[in-house]
Parts: structure tokens; C-alpha cells; sequence
């Protein structure tokens, strides 16, 4: 019993210690060391089958023989749902405070300018002192005053003192274009007179003797109320009949126009007559920019193809580029078929063609649209006799020479046919060698011209080429008869008659 008692509290330790470990109840360890150890020496070890049967015979404590089951494991709580966030109320933004306006500055004090009393009283006192360099800036605010108030009562008078500057520092064109201008700008001012007066002296005393009379007649003006009308027609008539005479001046006054009457009915001839203006002072390259503006700024112009043949003689001559002084002329036959320029373009299409190009073909095609579009014209007449003279001459084409003769006849007659045919016939003798057509064409002057001085000889000279040349005797009698019996008063009428009996004997 005594060896008993300690193994049970020992096998006792051991169950409530693997208790323990599954969660069951735990000895404190206080009241294990309360037990008393059992001494060494009574310690026996028994057999390990008999230990255990006296075991299974032991009744094991209430809380040892329940089973204790496997505590279960709790349940996942399930997840709430998270809560659906409230909609966040709109928050309006606080309205910005308006900024405060900046104070303006106080605005500063416009200094004004004195009127045109006052203005003119300050360049006229310039003028008066003006001396050396200084006139020239007492000029430039003479002129200044004029461009600022043309409608001042003051205006005629500083531009008679500015016309009086310009003549004393020997500028005579600028200051007789000034005068021009005043007279007819402001024809009855108090003024007036004596701008005429100085005008006359300058004319008389700087112009030359060719420029005179035409600058003289200037001082009538037109019989018209329009300022602007006015100044036009005297702009337009120094640059129809005196372009070189004021040239820079006028040049100058024409451009301040188109400034001043933007618009005018005018516009286009002033155009015109600035062109007109630099050709005529050798300025090719200025007229040549005046016509193309002309031709750009007024397209409903009648002095369009003006314009355009302008252009052309300009490239032909002065600017020497026969090629775009061609494409200018051929541009204004298309473009203006019934302008009164179309023969002048043809004409000068097929002088350079032949003259500067040396392009005989197409010269000969310019001078038949000539003979084309202008039949019965002396332009036309002008062109069949060009057109044989470079057939035979230039292109080796004599019998197209002789064809062109003879429609020339057939087309003007007169003095000029009768001149043809004997030309023809002598092409035909001299080039193609054909005797035959020779006679024919001398019979045909006698036949179309009968009336005409060169109609008996032409008869004659027939039956010669027949009887010596052909050598067709019975041909050359009946022209000699012919001869004798169609100019009976003539003094060929009886030597044909001897030479076609004396031929007669022969045969």
C-alpha cells in the first residue's frame, strides 16, 4: 500500500499534467510540493504489466474520468456591411470679395496746339528769315501747314511764299509746279493774280523756247467748279505735251492727287499720264510699274490695252527683251481683240521676229493675221508685201512669194496690184525660171489693169517672153495682134503688129 500510494499520485501528476496541456484543469504547484516525497529506499520498481493492471483496478477521480471533448471552435462573426456614406452636402463656395477699383490717376492736362492763325504766323516769320539752311526747314513747314490745312484761308498765301522759297534756291520746276497748283487749287483768292504774274516770269525766263507756248496756254483754266477736276486735266495735259518739261514736279503732284482724291474718276488717267511721264524722261522701269498698277488698281479701265501695248514697247525697245515685249503684245490680242492696238501688236510681233529673233516663219504668221483680221487695209497691204519679201528672201520660198503677190493684186489692185503682178513675174523669171508663168502674169496685168500705163508694155513684154523664151510663135502672134488690137493708139500697137506679121512670114 505504501509502495502503491506514491505511484498513484504519480500517474494522478501525469493525467492532470496532459490535461493541463489539452485546457483542463492544472494542479498549482504549490500543492504538488505540499505532497510528501517518498523516501528512496521504499521505492521498488514493479513490473510495468503489473503496475498497469493494478491501474485499470484504481478509481480515477471524477474529473479525470469525464472525457473532455474538443471545445468547438466558435463561428466567424459575419461582416457587417459597411454603411453607405451619406451624400456630403454641396458647400457653395464663399463668394470672392469684388476687388477693390484701383483709384485712376487724375488725367494728365492736354496740352492743345494753336490753330492755323497762329501756325501760319509761325512759318510765314520763318519764311521771311529764312536764310542758307535754314530755308530749307522754313520750306518743309510751309509745306507742312498746306498738307495740314488746305481749306485755310491761309493756304494760298503759304503756298505762294513756298513757291518764292523754291524759286530762290533755283528749284524754277518745283516752284512753277507750286504756282500751277494755287492758280488752279484756289482760282479766286486775293492771291491769285500775283501767283500768275510770278508764274509768267519763271516760264518766260527758266523754260525753253519748245516748252514755252505750251506752259504759257496753262495758265487758262478749265471751265469747271471741281477743285479735283481741275488739278486733273492740268497734271494730264503737261504730261500729253510737255512731259519732260516739269517731269519731277508733275511726277511729285500726280502721286499727292491719287493721296488727296482717292477714288476720283480720273484715277486711271493720272495712271496713265505718271507712265507717260517716265517713259518720256527715259524712266522705262518706272513706266513700265506705272502701266501694271494701272492694269491691277482699275480693272474696268478703257486704258487697259493701252496699258498692255505700252507694256510690250517697252520690252521691245528700252528694256531690249524682245521675248516678253512678244508675250505682252500677244496678251493684249487675246485679251482685247477689237482694242484699237491689236494691228500695232501684230505689227511689232512679226518685226521682232524677224529683226530680233530671226524667227522669218513666225513673222510671216504674225503679218497673216494681220491680212486676216484687217483685209483691205493698208495694214494688210503692208503685210502681204512683208510676207513676200521674207518668203523670198529669208525662207527661199519664191513660189509661195509669187502666190503671195498675186493675191495682194487681187485683193487692193490699184497702182499696188498692177506692182505685185510685175513683181511676180519677175520672181517667176529671175527664180523659179518658169517663162510660161512669166507671160501669163504680164498678160494678167494687161487683162486686170487695162487702163493702166504699164498695160501695153506688160502685153508686149508677154509675146516677147513667148516668141524668145517659150519659143511658141503661134502665142506670141496672137499677143502682138492682141497688142495692136486692144491699144491701137499706143506706140506699141504698130511694132506688134510688124513683129506678128513678120513671125507669120517665118511660120
Amino acid at each position: 500500500m505504501k509502495i502503491l500510494l506514491p505511484l498513484l499520485l504519480l500517474c494522478a501528476a501525469s493525467a492532470f499534467a496532459q490535461d493541463g496541456a489539452d485546457g483542463a484543469l492544472v494542479v498549482p504547484a504549490s500543492e504538488a510540493e505540499a505532497a510528501p516525497a517518498a523516501p528512496a529506499a521504499e521505492v521498488v520498481e514493479a513490473p510495468k504489466a503489473a503496475a498497469a493492471e493494478e491501474a485499470k483496478d484504481l478509481p480515477r477521480p471524477s474529473m479525470l474520468d469525464e472525457k473532455k471533448e474538443a471545445p468547438k471552435p466558435e463561428p466567424k462573426p459575419e461582416p457587417k456591411p459597411e454603411p453607405k456614406p451619406e451624400p456630403k452636402a454641396e458647400v457653395k463656395p464663399e463668394p470672392k470679395p469684388e476687388p477693390k477699383p484701383e483709384p485712376k490717376p487724375e488725367p494728365k492736362p492736354v496740352v492743345k496746339a494753336a490753330g492755323p492763325d497762329e501756325e501760319f504766323a509761325f512759318a510765314s516769320a520763318a519764311a521771311e528769315d529764312a536764310e542758307g539752311k535754314i530755308s530749307e526747314a522754313a520750306m518743309e513747314e510751309l509745306a507742312v501747314f498746306v498738307r495740314r490745312h488746305p481749306s485755310s484761308e491761309q493756304a494760298p498765301e503759304a503756298m505762294l511764299l513756298l513757291a518764292g522759297l523754291r524759286q530762290k534756291n533755283g528749284d524754277w520746276q518745283v516752284a512753277t509746279a507750286s504756282l500751277l497748283r494755287l492758280l488752279y487749287e484756289y482760282p479766286d483768292t486775293k492771291v491769285g493774280l500775283r501767283a500768275k504774274s510770278d508764274y509768267l516770269t519763271v516760264v518766260d525766263k527758266k523754260a525753253s523756247r519748245r516748252h514755252r507756248p505750251i506752259l504759257n496756254e496753262l495758265v487758262k483754266l478749265p471751265e469747271t467748279a471741281d477743285k479735283a477736276d481741275r488739278l486733273s486735266a492740268l497734271w494730264r495735259k503737261i504730261a500729253a505735251l510737255a512731259p519732260d518739261a516739269l517731269y519731277e514736279p508733275v511726277a511729285a503732284e500726280i502721286r499727292d492727287f491719287t493721296v488727296r482724291f482717292p477714288g476720283h474718276k480720273d484715277g486711271d488717267k493720272l495712271q496713265a499720264a505718271l507712265a507717260q511721264l517716265h517713259a518720256a524722261n527715259d524712266k522705262p522701269a518706272a513706266a513700265l510699274l506705272s502701266w501694271r498698277k494701272l492694269l491691277a488698281l482699275f480693272p474696268e479701265s478703257p486704258a487697259r490695252s493701252q496699258a498692255q501695248m505700252a507694256i510690250g514697247d517697252l520690252y521691245a525697245d528700252a528694256l531690249r527683251d524682245p521675248k516678253k515685249a512678244i508675250d505682252a503684245y500677244q496678251e493684249l490680242v487675246e485679251k482685247y481683240p477689237k482694242a484699237p492696238e491689236v494691228q500695232a501688236a501684230l505689227e511689232n510681233s512679226a518685226r521682232l521676229f524677224d529683226d530680233k529673233l530671226r524667227q522669218y516663219a513666225l513673222a510671216v504668221e504674225m503679218h497673216e493675221r494681220v491680212v486676216k483680221l484687217f483685209p483691205k487695209t493698208p495694214a494688210s497691204l503692208k503685210s502681204l508685201k512683208a510676207i513676200a519679201k521674207l518668203q523670198r528672201d529669208r525662207l527661199n520660198a519664191s513660189e509661195d512669194a509669187v502666190k503671195t503677190l498675186m493675191r495682194l493684186s487681187s485683193m487692193h489692185g490699184g497702182q499696188d496690184g498692177i506692182d505685185a503682178l510685175l513683181q511676180a513675174a519677175d520672181y517667176a523669171r529671175r527664180d523659179l525660171k518658169d517663162y510660161g508663168r512669166q507671160a501669163e502674169i504680164l498678160r494678167k496685168v494687161s487683162d486686170d489693169y487695162a487702163g493702166a500705163k504699164e498695160a501695153p508694155q506688160a502685153l508686149y513684154d508677154a509675146a516677147g517672153v513667148y516668141e524668145d523664151s517659150v519659143k511658141d510663135n503661134a502665142k506670141a502672134i496672137e499677143l502682138y495682134k492682141e497688142v495692136g488690137s486692144k491699144f491701137p493708139s499706143h506706140k506699141l500697137a504698130k511694132r506688134a503688129s510688124d513683129r506678128a506679121a513678120k513671125l507669120g512670114t517665118t511660120n
